[in-house]
């Protein structure tokens, strides 16, 4: 995923990614119009909303962190990748399978951060 690519630059600055970084928001919103208007879906709907909330330690909460600090550390990117990789891999297998055991994974991470 480019998220993860664009996770990796976060030890130089900010600004020098800003609009690869915008970008990549302006595919997720477009990828959560879609998920929004499919039947049956809000589980992976609510999930992309986490990802993409600037007050969660997810994705977008990188983002925010990366962008107020200018640089971050490569030990907090190395952390905060697994935990997002994480998510990301719940909401794939959620979205491969639709079976009980990762809906309730999925479920407890969104219940987590809301």
């Amino acid at each position: 995923m480019e998220a993860i690519k664009i996770l990796d630059k976060a030890f130089t600055p900010y600004q020098n990614h800003k609009q690869e970084i915008e970008a990549l928001f302006l595919e997720i919103e477009k990828l959560q119009e879609y998920e929004k208007n499919k039947p049956n879906n809000e589980i992976t709907f609510a999930m992309w909303q986490v990802l993409s909330n600037k007050e969660k330690n997810l994705l977008a909460g990188f983002f925010k962190r990366w962008e107020s600090k200018e640089v971050l550390s490569p030990l907090f990117i190395d952390e905060s990748k697994k935990q997002i990789l994480s998510a990301l891999d719940l909401l794939i297998q959620y979205e491969i399978n639709k079976d009980k055991e990762s809906k309730e994974q999925l479920l407890e991470l969104i219940n987590l951060n809301s």
